[in-house]
């Protein structure tokens, strides 16, 4: 990603000001997670202050997460340490397109809103490094913005030619369901997907849709 990327993600993560701690995704992804045995090792790639990474560890996974912002990797391992978590969960400094873990490791990959910040030259080593990382038969989550938005920082994703929008410097993409499909190509199948609706903080008229896609190594 770009330095405008890191400056604004490092900024938002300091001051609370990110997206992605404000929209209610977790009820619908707890749904979609796929049914493991206690102890089962996730990978959360774009892990951010860690709020996704704590709920997983609460259901009894061991949780790795990633992030490219020192600033806030120091500040979760921060708190895993003061609740006592050291064992069950870590996060590390690592970029989601060169993955600092061993091959076959993961049972479950999240992403809560990478993706979508990633340019579209980098979709295909974005997901061989997803695939190499787990075990085989091993499962990727993915909650993504969607082509079903109305509005989000004035931009209509429903009639846009493209779904590639920019603002303040911050490059976005809003999927079609077709496309997450496209991307994850012949490697992985799909399990699960759905589209849901949510409002944000970000302005008031604001109406964000979501895909959410579970799929399977095969």
């Amino acid at each position: 990603m770009s330095q405008a990327h890191k400056n604004y993600f490092e900024t938002a993560y300091r001051t609370g000001s990110d997206v992605w701690s404000h929209i209610d995704y977790q009820k619908t992804a707890l749904t979609m997670l796929p049914h493991l045995d206690r102890g089962s090792l996730v990978l959360d790639v774009g892990s951010g202050r860690g709020l996704w990474m704590m709920t997983l560890v609460r259901l009894g996974y061991k949780v790795i997460g990633i992030d490219y912002i020192p600033l806030i990797v120091e500040r979760v391992n921060t708190t895993i340490k003061y609740e006592g978590l050291s064992s069950e969960a870590r996060s590390l400094v690592g970029d989601v397109l060169d993955i600092p873990l061993a091959d076959g490791s993961f049972d479950v990959v999240t992403d809560i809103g990478l993706m979508q910040h990633l340019d579209q030259a980098d979709w295909p080593l974005y997901v061989r490094e997803l695939h190499r990382t787990l075990k085989s038969g091993g499962y990727v989550l993915n909650v993504s913005f969607s082509r079903h938005t109305r509005s989000f920082l004035g931009f209509d994703a429903r009639r846009a030619t493209s779904g590639l929008f920019e603002k303040f410097g911050l490059h976005y993409y809003f999927f079609t369901e077709q496309e997450i499909k496209d991307i994850f190509g012949v490697e992985f199948r799909v399990i699960d997907q759905r589209i849901r609706y949510f409002d944000t903080r970000n302005d008031p008229d604001d109406g964000l849709a979501l895909v959410f896609t579970l799929l399977q190594k095969k």
